[in-house]
């Protein structure tokens, strides 16, 4: 993952990958998305009963928003609002009268599709106080077993409207756990589109850093499956927010992305710019990918299947990058029509990383190579 950039550039992306989705995503489409969820329609404004203990007396709030860190609730009757600061003590004494134990009986017996029908007119309508802090469990639960269970029942279009009406930057990092799952299921069904709009809007900074070993998980799957203009946003975001080695790794998978999508005018002056890594290290592989890579697009096979090879003997088989290294080298030999050599090689890779969306690429690879 590696790449130089002047102090502008660097300026110029130094924004959350939020911020990139809505920059990729035209207004008027991301409105039409969210207007076709007619379950938010029907329920998403509903108010929220909520029972307040108040010096022994119980008393039933009508909460119809969240705003300005205030929970809104309507007067008796409807004549008016109030608005009431959320604080531990006010949340140990409200209790909110949702009911989710019949969905969740029909989700440990595996039928999520009733279990999303039984929930609905429960969740949608607190979907609206996502932003009332983590210590109101009891709102923030139901809500995240809605979306989990929106996905295990495949309605993927319908959790993404959701997580979209959530400000993950906002909430606890539960909610992005949430956004994972459905990203890895967007993979799972081989919807990279899908998979790439939902890597962007997870937030990798601050208390969200651990949501970054996914998004680099989903730019790997991406990568494989050939969707480089959707991976070099992705690497740009998490290079703001990486240091030391790490920040190496992910402008290297930049510029390699980059070398990919045929930008070879932006790849080859970060190429360039870099320090090759001591033959001993972990990137030295990774850097030799970049490098040979390179010499692939401009179609110096002979040049690349020499830098490849030196990366490969470094390479340790856990490495990620080893499966499309060794992709690489078979096409470097099917092109010199050493068809022998690249079946060994894209045999390999079958074998060894079956999970690898590389070995996918390798059996198509080899299907098309002669019979003998």
């Amino acid at each position: 993952m590696s790449r130089p950039f002047s102090n502008h550039t660097r300026k110029m992306y130094r924004i959350t990958l939020k911020a990139i989705l809505i920059g990729s995503l035209s207004v008027g489409l991301l409105h039409s998305a969210v207007a076709q969820n007619i379950h938010w329609q029907q329920y998403g404004s509903l108010p929220v009963l909520m029972q307040q203990q108040n010096n022994g007396s119980t008393q039933v709030l009508k909460f119809v928003t969240f705003k300005d860190g205030l929970l809104v609730a309507e007067l008796d009757g409807g004549v008016g609002e109030v608005s009431l600061p959320v604080s531990e003590s006010m949340v140990k004494s409200l209790r909110l009268a949702v009911d989710t134990e019949k969905a969740r009986a029909l989700i440990d017996a595996d039928d999520y599709t009733t279990a999303v029908t039984l929930l609905r007119p429960e969740v949608y309508p607190l979907i609206k106080f996502h932003q009332v802090p983590d210590t109101f469990v009891a709102l923030h639960v139901p809500v995240q077993l809605m979306i989990n269970t929106l996905i295990r029942a495949g309605e993927l279009n319908e959790a993404e409207d959701i997580i979209n009406r959530i400000a993950l930057t906002k909430v606890g990092i539960s909610y992005s756990q949430c956004t994972i799952r459905l990203m890895n299921a967007y993979i799972a069904t081989k919807d990279f589109n899908s998979a790439a709009r939902i890597a962007k809007i997870l937030p990798v900074d601050g208390i969200y850093t651990p949501n970054m070993s996914s998004v680099a998980d989903a730019a790997d799957a991406l990568r494989g499956a050939g969707q480089y203009d959707e991976v070099i946003p992705l690497y740009r975001a998490m290079e703001e927010v990486v240091t030391g080695e790490t920040l190496d790794n992910v402008r290297m998978w930049l510029a390699y992305s980059l070398v990919l999508s045929d930008n070879l005018a932006e790849a080859t002056p970060m190429i360039d710019a870099m320090e090759e890594p001591e033959p001993k290290e972990r990137l030295f592989s990774l850097y030799k990918l970049l490098q040979g890579s390179k010499a692939h697009r401009e179609e110096r096979y002979k040049d690349a299947l020499d830098l490849l090879t030196r990366g490969f003997v470094r390479a340790q088989t856990s490495y990620v990058w080893v499966p499309e290294m060794l992709y690489l080298i078979g096409d470097c030999y099917a092109r010199a029509n050493d068809n022998t050599a690249a079946r060994n090689v894209w045999t390999e890779i079958v074998i060894l990383y079956p999970d690898s969306p590389w070995a996918a690429n390798a059996q198509t690879s080899l299907d098309k190579l002669p019979k003998s």
